[in-house]
């Protein structure tokens, strides 16, 4: 909560304690040196998550500066990019007539260009327009409330309207003052941001602080994290959760410099139907839950915009088209749990499994 409002942003995670919350969705910070003067942690409830700011190195007014820049950022990406709030950006492009012509700010267009190109590298995998989608299956505010399987005819005529119109229906025209305006074509689609805008509010983030002159910070949301510097000259030492013990970790990672991280696994949020965990990361090409067999996906690079979206993607993909674009992508690392036990770490990726986890 903050200034007395409820931030419903994007509604990405549900709303739970920090240490529950990073141990649900992925992450847990393991601080060496916890009451060490240089070390300032925030915790505020931004996007429907809890974001964690953690800097070092700053004075108590740097640190306040700076942090007030964070959340501000995000609140910025959040009025353009929520599906929920009327007055954003997203909401009205998604509720307009078909042909509707609307100038929108070069923020958004740099996010959906990164979510169609990332569409576009792992074959549709990654997909920005299945707002209808997560609407249908329940996952639009968060965990399912009802817990029901869609009607099998209503996933189906989902599919048919998207296979007709493959090319996203959507059309950029410049502006008479060189701005850029977005005609949305409609279909089957929706604008969902969910799965990727988060990881942009994390990058502005962070160049926030830099800005206001902190070098050195971690910033964690969720399943997604973005680190630069050091801690004291040490690195950031970041707990990776196992997919199906809660109060397990299962891998660390030790990162300093500049990288993103962001895990998407299917015990974030679902629901057990028909003997199944139908959870909220879909598929495009079946309209349903992933079934790739992958349970957790870790994925480091250097923008968080490109770890969020990616992490989603590769989960999408499975274990081997999977690796295959990681190893595909320069500067792209990964870490990949399957349910079958498989474990797979690339090469360059900066964390260690740990031993019976």
């Amino acid at each position: 909560m903050k200034g007395g409002l409820v931030m419903r942003d994007l509604h990405f995670k549900p709303i739970v304690p920090l240490l529950l919350l990073l141990a649900f969705l992925g992450f847990w910070l393991l601080w060496k040196n916890p009451s060490h003067q240089e070390l300032h942690a925030t915790t505020r409830l931004a996007m429907g998550t809890l974001v964690s700011v953690s800097t070092w190195g700053a004075t108590e007014a740097e640190d306040e500066n700076g942090v007030n820049w964070v959340f501000s950022r995000i609140k910025e990406v959040e009025s353009w990019a929520s599906k929920q709030i009327p007055s954003s950006l997203v909401y009205k492009i998604n509720h307009s007539p078909k042909g509707t012509l609307l100038e929108v700010p070069e923020e958004l267009v740099t996010v959906v260009h990164t979510g169609l190109e990332i569409r576009n590298l792992s074959g549709g995998a990654f997909d920005p327009g299945l707002g209808y989608l997560v609407d249908l299956w329940g996952f639009g505010n968060g965990v399912a409330e009802e817990g029901k399987i869609p009607e099998t005819q209503k996933i189906a005529a989902w599919l048919e309207e998207r296979n007709k119109h493959h090319d996203f229906g959507i059309q950029w025209v410049k502006t008479a003052n060189g701005g850029m305006a977005i005609q949305w074509g409609g279909f089957a689609y929706e604008l969902d941001l969910g799965g990727i805008a988060k990881g942009y509010a994390m990058d502005l983030a962070m160049e926030s602080l830099k800005l206001s002159g902190i070098p050195n910070a971690l910033i964690v949301a969720g399943g997604d994290m973005i680190i630069a510097g050091s801690k004291g000259g040490k690195p950031w030492r970041i707990g990776i959760q196992h997919p199906r013990d809660h109060n397990k970790v299962m891998a660390f990672a030790e990162i300093t410099g500049d990288m993103a991280m962001s895990t998407s696994g299917d015990y974030e949020r679902f629901f057990m139907a028909n003997g199944e965990r139908q959870h909220h990361i879909l598929d495009p090409k079946t309209g349903k839950p992933s079934r790739s067999g992958l349970i957790s996906v870790s994925i480091q690079t250097s923008t968080s915009i490109k770890a969020d979206a990616l992490s989603t993607a590769v989960f999408v993909l499975g274990m081997k088209e999977g690796k295959a674009l990681i190893e595909k992508l320069d500067g792209v690392e990964g870490m990949l749990v399957h349910e079958n036990g498989e474990r797979w770490k690339s090469p360059g990726f900066k964390g260690q499994w740990l031993e019976g986890s």
